[in-house]
């Protein structure tokens, strides 16, 4: 049975954005042209525009990885695990991501705080923490029930804050960043750890 229209599209869309994810992680962002990842995809320059411009392409392959990590995230670690590394689990994909792709992720923050290249996963994916990280306080007993909402709002934007200036650093220590994030989360969950 012959490919649809569709199936080819898409086949083309991750053949392009494999070709750009390896390209920018070897070369860097900067260095990797459409050019390039149209001939590292076997497809046009027009093929690879049609599936975004450089700075698309990067909120494409991120949008990919935050999503499958979040697919993995956990917030069920026992009975005996604090409230603030219930939290840590659940963004633990993220910050192993950040971590691992670090000046790829500083260009991929600095798109999303530019607004160049609004990610619709970006807006999806904070409401989904907000309610994993409301779901987890409230379970934990956290803070009164009319308190749930607005700390919950307040450990996501601690976590975003947390990212962005660490994003400063010339390294991130995977760790270091890890157990930062859970000083934060310990501070602002006032049930006992």
């Amino acid at each position: 049975m012959a490919a649809t229209r569709t199936e080819l599209r898409e086949a083309t869309r991750e053949r392009v954005l494999a070709a750009a994810d390896r390209l920018f992680r070897e070369r860097g962002f900067d260095a990797a042209t459409i050019r390039d990842i149209a001939e590292a995809s076997g497809v046009s320059v027009g093929s690879v525009m049609a599936t975004g411009d450089k700075n698309a392409l990067l909120v494409q392959i991120f949008d990919g990885l935050i999503e499958a990590g979040h697919e993995r995230s956990t917030s069920d670690a026992g009975d005996d695990t604090s409230c603030a590394q219930h939290i840590v689990n659940l963004v633990r994909p993220f910050v192993s991501l950040f971590a691992s792709r670090q000046d790829l992720s500083r260009t991929y923050a600095s798109i999303q705080v530019s607004g160049r290249e609004p990610s619709p996963l970006f807006s999806r994916l904070a409401k989904l923490l907000v309610d994993e990280i409301t779901s987890t306080i409230t379970r934990h007993g956290c803070t009164t029930l009319g308190a749930v909402a607005p700390t919950a709002q307040a450990i996501y934007f601690a976590y975003l804050g947390t990212l962005f200036s660490w994003s400063a650093r010339t390294t991130i220590d995977e760790g270091e960043l890890t157990d930062s994030l859970h000083a934060t989360f310990a501070a602002i969950c006032t049930c006992k750890e």
